[in-house]
């Protein structure tokens, strides 16, 4: 049975200083930045529990934002 992936959108993260991950405490995190439309976005995932999180500009963001940051740049 495939793990269970879980979100940090409900945790509270307030910038993309964070070295640990806010679901499980673990320092193994993974990040790819990228610019979409003119804006810096980051994407963190944790490699032990594999929570996933997006940044805008340094500042958390729902996946909902990114889905239309990258919908908006197509059209």
């Amino acid at each position: 049975m495939a793990p269970r992936l879980r979100s940090a959108d409900h945790e509270p993260m307030s910038d993309a200083s964070h070295t640990t991950c806010p679901v499980c405490q673990s320092g193994d995190l993974i990040t790819i930045t990228m610019e979409v439309s003119g804006n810096d976005l980051s994407f963190t995932t944790c490699h032990l529990c594999e929570a996933k999180w997006w940044y805008r500009e340094g500042k958390a963001i729902p996946l909902q934002s990114v889905i239309g940051l990258v919908v908006g740049q197509g059209a």
